[in-house]
């Protein structure tokens, strides 16, 4: 196969939309001096040997296999490409912005944490991790997602889990279904528990189970409630009371936390650094909050 250099594939890819009915090299990962060519869907990146054997420990192990006797190496040229089936180009594409830089946004960070993953790239992943913790806009619900999948843990997970709690509004039915029953559930009984305690401590005169500034907005949206009461329709009252009876009712039992017998000791013995609600929560889900 005739190669083609970076600047025909610009060009290949300007044309249309469709895909080449042949592999077409990488405009910014094909590099003329590398040594391995690897083709990812209908793309060709050449890089080099070295690095991946460097930071993976995947590859190092694949590059240490035997060769076969007499015919071409996998990865030698275009002809002989190394190929990897289940991965996007895109994806493949955002790994290399870390090992030849850089990457920004929330899906990028997310490829390369995905991929960096599964091939053991574990000093990408853990630069990974550390870039999607300081990225602005990232909603609780995603943040919860991405600690699950990825076995994230700390204070960053626990900010999303305390946010979705705290909150005024429930979980809508599409973060509930991204969530799945288990952890929803646990989120409503969770917000149930932290409202009877804002009740009986407002009988008292104090707000002595919640953070100052979670007390003061939970009693606002208290009067906001008491307020419209008496507004609202019976259909409406008939519907609260059938989702209060799901959480009291239901079948389903309590989810137990998904961690281990370390991660439970270190919530228990961190736990007493922070306060209130985002305690409770770390209690409740099992959250390393040393991370």
């Amino acid at each position: 196969m005739a190669r083609r250099t970076c600047s025909q594939s610009a060009d290949t890819a300007k044309e249309g939309t469709e895909p080449p009915p042949f592999p077409v090299p990488h405009t910014d990962y094909y590099f003329e001096d590398g040594n391995l060519v690897i083709l990812v869907e209908n793309t060709l990146f050449k890089v080099f040997r070295s690095t991946f054997i460097r930071h993976s420990a995947v590859f190092r192990d694949l590059f240490n296999l035997p060769r076969p006797i007499g015919g071409a190496t996998e990865g030698s040229d275009d002809d002989n490409p190394l190929q990897f089936s289940g991965t996007s180009a895109v994806d493949f594409a955002r790994l290399l912005w870390i090992l030849y830089p850089v990457a920004g946004t929330l899906e990028e960070w997310t490829s390369i944490l995905s991929l960096a993953t599964r091939w053991e790239f574990n000093d990408i992943r853990d630069l990974a991790i550390r870039q999607l913790q300081t990225l602005p806009g990232v909603s609780p619900v995603d943040k919860v997602i991405l600690a699950r999948e990825y076995e994230i843990s700390g204070r960053w997970v626990l900010s999303a889990y305390t946010a979705l709690c705290e909150r005024p509004e429930p979980l809508s039915i599409p973060e509930a279904s991204r969530l799945g029953l288990e952890t929803s559930v646990r989120i409503a009984q969770l917000r149930e528990q932290l409202r009877a305690s804002l009740r009986k401590s407002s009988r008292i005169g104090g707000y002595h189970s919640l953070t100052q500034s979670a007390a003061v907005r939970h009693a606002s949206i208290a009067s906001s409630i008491l307020a419209s009461a008496g507004k609202r329709s019976p259909t409406e009252r008939q519907q609260w009371g059938m989702g209060k009876s799901f959480l009291y009712q239901c079948d389903v039992p309590p989810p137990a936390p998904v961690c281990t017998s370390h991660q439970r000791s270190v919530a228990r013995k961190g736990a007493t650094a922070i306060p209130g609600t985002a305690r409770l929560v770390a209690e409740a889900f099992g959250i390393d909050i040393a991370g």
